[in-house]
């Protein structure tokens, strides 16, 4: 029986950890070849070292998502090597909550990996300009690159931009700057899927919390690390898996979602706006 997406091509970036690991796992089990990207050498995608096959349909390369040159070289290379790509899925990003947007801290502008400044003006300055780059100015860069090289192809390409919660219009305290970010991220969707129809269908997942080592780390409270008081405003009483993020992305590529177009889908177990700011950014003021 044939797979949804078997002979796609999926690029998927963020595939050393977490939620872009998760989407590329799904990507694999749905029959797609898929090429991930870091900023770091890996020998190869996480995960699939004991799965010849998927194995042999993934590829983990290195790409600077800060640089539009390097994303212009990952991009040809990837069509050098597989012909084409179909798929492009923007996950990489994330952010630090931060206890006050006019002042942020040495600690947390590490953690960030934002760039580093003794200055705490110019440290607050890079680490918001960081925060933008990072969710929304490179996310763009990267589905303009790859629009490029849909728009030569035969078929329709499809495009998901990995959002956030926090890009809700009912505002983002603690994570100021990374929230605008994804509300320009939902925005961008919409109007890339006006401009691109038919050719390339852009949709946009907007995740509530979802379990990775860096939210067990960073976000959970260490006298709740399983999350029982934490999620108990979250209606599911659960963060979200990885992998249900990637199955909601091949939803979105399958072929059975093919009218589906310029729309933000919320994954947040049925969350309301702004109920976990203040639990989340406790554990960055223990630290601090």
């Amino acid at each position: 029986m044939a797979s949804p997406l078997d002979g796609k091509v999926a690029v998927v970036t963020g595939t050393s950890r977490g939620v872009g690991l998760g989407i590329a796992h799904e990507l694999l089990r749905a029959g797609a070849t898929v090429i991930g990207c870091s900023r770091r050498p890996l020998d190869a995608m996480p995960g699939v070292a004991d799965n010849p096959e998927w194995l042999a349909r993934s590829s983990q390369r290195v790409c600077d998502q800060g640089d539009y040159r390097a994303i212009d070289h990952f991009v040809e290379q990837v069509v050098a090597d597989y012909g084409r790509i179909d798929i492009l899925v923007n996950n990489a990003g994330g952010t630090v909550p931060a206890p006050n947007v006019e002042s942020i801290p040495g600690l947390v502008s590490q953690i960030q990996g934002a760039p580093a400044s003794d200055d705490e003006y110019e440290r607050t300055v890079l680490f918001h300009a960081f925060a933008i780059q990072m969710n929304l100015i490179s996310p763009m860069w990267f589905a303009v690159r790859v629009f490029r090289q849909m728009r030569e192809q035969d078929g329709v390409g499809s495009i998901v931009n990995i959002s956030s919660g926090a890009g809700h219009p009912a505002g983002s305290p603690t994570l100021v700057s990374y929230g605008a970010a994804k509300s320009g991220l939902n925005h961008l969707t919409r109007s890339l899927a006006e401009e691109w129809g038919p050719k390339v269908r852009v949709n946009c997942l907007a995740l509530g919390p979802t379990m990775t080592d860096n939210f067990k780390s960073f976000v959970l409270p260490k006298d709740d690390p399983n999350g029982e008081k934490y999620f108990h405003a979250v209606p599911m009483h659960r963060a979200g898996e990885p992998q249900e993020v990637g199955r909601a992305v091949v939803f979105l590529c399958g072929g059975t979602a093919d009218f589906i177009n310029g729309t933000t889908i919320e994954i947040d177990g049925g969350m309301m706006p702004g109920v976990l700011y203040e639990a989340g950014l406790k554990t960055i003021t223990d630290l601090l």
